[in-house]
This record gives C-alpha cells, structure tokens and sequence, in this order.
C-alpha cells in the first residue's frame, strides 16, 4: 500500500474512526481487490448495503467514490480474498491506544498496523501468521510466515487504563520534566498533551518528581476526560487528523472522520474518474428504468413487493449460508482432536443448539429447524 499523502491520525482519532466502522461488524466480505495506486479495497455487505472499505498504510475509511481496481492485482489481495470472501465479520476494534486495527473472522484475523510504511498481517486463530503484506523483523519480532504474531510494545499506557496511584509514581520515578515524563508514560499525541498542560496552566519544564499531587491528578482527570468523549468533528491541524481541540488553528473541519480522509486522501483525478463512472452507470439505469416504466407502469407496485422479499429473502440465505459453513467447520476441527459425535454435539449445543444428529459413519449431519 504506497502513494499516500502525509495525512497521520493520532490514536484518539484512530479510536473515533473505529467507532465511525462498528457497523461493518455481521457485514460479510464480498471481494479484496487492489487499486491502482496500491491501496486495498474490500467490498462488504451490510445492513446499509454494499459498502467499500479502503485500507491505506495509515488509515481505512468508507469510500464515497466507486474506485478502480487493478485487472489483475494478484498477490497479497488475491490471498486476503481466498481467505475472506464470504466471510462475517465478527468484531473490529482498535487494540487499547495503539494505531493498530484487528479485524476478527471466523477462523483469522486480519490486522492492521497504521504506522510507519503500514502493514496488513493475516493470522490465524492462534495468531500464528498466514502471511504479512510486508516482511518486517526487529529484534523482537518477526512478521513471516508461520511466525507468532507479536504486538509492537506500546509506547506509554492508555490514558483510560492508567491509575492515579501508578501515575503518581512513575512521575516520582522519571528524571525527565513533567511534561517529557508524561510523554513517556501516557500513549498520547504529544500536541494533545501539549494543549491539556496549556489548558490547565501547568509548568512543561518544571521536574517530573516536583509535580504536586494535585497537579498529577488534574492531568490524568483532563486525559481521560479526552480520551472517553466522542467525537464531535474532525479537524486538519498541521497535516495531521484531530478530533479533539489541540489549541492551533484549524486548516479544514469536517462532519466525521471518514469524510476527512474521502476529501484529503482521494486525489481530485481520483474522484473526476469515480464521478464519471458513478454518472455513465447512473444515466444507463436510468434509462433502463424509464424503459421499463414505459412498459410496465401496471404493475410496480408488485416489482416492488417482490424485490423487497426477494432481498429479505437474500439476507437469510447469506446468514444461513455462513452461520451452516461455520459449523461444519467446527465439526471437522472437533472430529480433527479425536472427539467422538456425542462431544461434539454436546459442545456446540451448549452455546446455541444447532445440531439434530451427526453421523461420521454415514457422513450425515442435520441441523435444527
């Protein structure tokens, strides 16, 4: 994933787009294609409908623009397709106060990491790694194939996560100042942190031990304030995406983050041709709808009736579809450890009962109504 422009989120942000993304959660995963400029694109169907959900090297947002793909991209989307198509997203949530992303399937994950050059790592279940989009190491972990997955160190705790009590003392441990210390210890941005010690008159140079009581409490109370609001808008300040005040000037506002990102990271050539396509697909619908009109103006009312059924219908096939797909998947990984039919009936059923009769002998198994 390559070509981005210098857009960074801060981890706040990050949690406030995450947020922006839960209704991708239950949606099913139709297609992972790559674009032109190297980004990936995954289609994904919703209760709001078909979606597109770009993921770049720092960031992932729903497209507003139909973009192009590749013809033949291959590679590391062609993998995440086999892997995903058709497939419920369970969850998808931000790990604590990390710029990383897990999107959690029925049998992998797929994680994000948002920092640096971006990486996308497959894994399954027991985080052991499928494949990585980029092969990385350092000295204390590794991003190839058949390695554990590792989470990077965080760097500092998350503001929410902290207590008084280990706050105070880290602070009267840190040879730093007060502000260098608190930039060690809280995984924050350092310009909201900045804005917080503005905000409550608080001396950045000042010792990190010779913080008083108060003052360490006042800061951590502000922190977690910011950090458990919701976002109001999202704000351009410097390059980078706010969704709290930092104190500067705002270069652009916008409704969500989501849209910042359609508007800042969509070149205009980019949207020119996706607006182009969306109106050549726009007009020949039209027109094929003006011709049917014409001829079947009696009987809309009942075209509509059964599209409407036919699309209710349409959603519990592909709930039944994965929901059916999945437990047999179970039934094999029981079968795999050596469990005999009653087991595994046993232990499926006690989450929800499924299961009528299964046979290994006569490779039958039936489901309940």
């Amino acid at each position: 994933m390559e070509n981005e422009k210098a857009i960074q989120l801060s981890n706040l942000t990050l949690k406030h787009l995450v947020a922006e993304l839960k209704f991708l959660e239950n949606g099913f995963v139709n297609n992972v294609q790559t674009l032109e400029n190297g980004w990936m694109k995954m289609k994904v169907h919703t209760k709001q409908g078909d979606k597109n959900l770009v993921l770049t090297p720092n960031a992932l947002f729903i497209s507003n623009y139909s973009l192009q793909a590749k013809s033949s991209p291959g590679g590391f989307s062609a993998l995440l397709k086999k892997y995903l198509d058709n497939q419920r997203i369970i969850s998808l949530a931000q790990r604590s106060a990390d710029r990383i992303v897990v999107f959690e399937f029925p049998s992998v994950f797929m994680i994000l990491e948002l920092f640096a050059k971006g990486n996308v790592i497959l894994c399954d279940k027991e985080m052991k790694i499928i494949k990585a989009m980029r092969r990385e190491e350092w000295k204390d972990r590794k991003l190839e194939q058949n390695e554990e997955y590792k989470y990077p160190s965080s760097k500092g705790i998350n503001p929410v996560e902290e207590t008084q009590k280990e706050f105070d003392k880290k602070l009267a441990e840190n040879k730093k100042t007060f502000f260098g210390a608190c930039v060690d210890i809280l995984n924050t941005s350092p310009a909201i942190l900045e804005y917080v010690f503005d905000e409550l008159k608080l001396d950045k140079k000042k010792n990190a031990a010779e913080a008083t009581a108060a003052e360490a409490k006042k800061l951590l109370k502000k922190m977690q304030e910011i950090y458990n609001s919701p976002a109001k808008k999202a704000f351009l300040i410097e390059g980078a995406l706010y969704t709290t005040e930092i104190g500067k000037p705002k270069d652009k506002e916008f409704e969500s983050v989501s849209s910042a990102l359609n508007a800042l990271l969509l070149n205009e050539e980019v949207k020119e041709n996706a607006m182009a396509l969306t109106k050549e697909a726009k007009v020949e619908k039209e027109s094929k709808y003006e011709k049917e009109k014409r001829a079947k103006e009696n009987q809309m009312k009942g075209l509509e009736e059964q599209a409407k059924q036919a699309q209710e219908k349409g959603e519990q096939i592909y709930l039944k579809y994965n929901e059916l797909k999945e437990l047999v998947e179970a039934v094999k990984k029981g079968k795999a450890k050596g469990l005999t039919e009653k087991e595994i009936v046993e232990k499926i059923n006690s989450k929800k009962k499924l299961i009528k009769e299964l046979d290994f002998k006569k490779n039958k198994l039936v489901v309940m109504d």
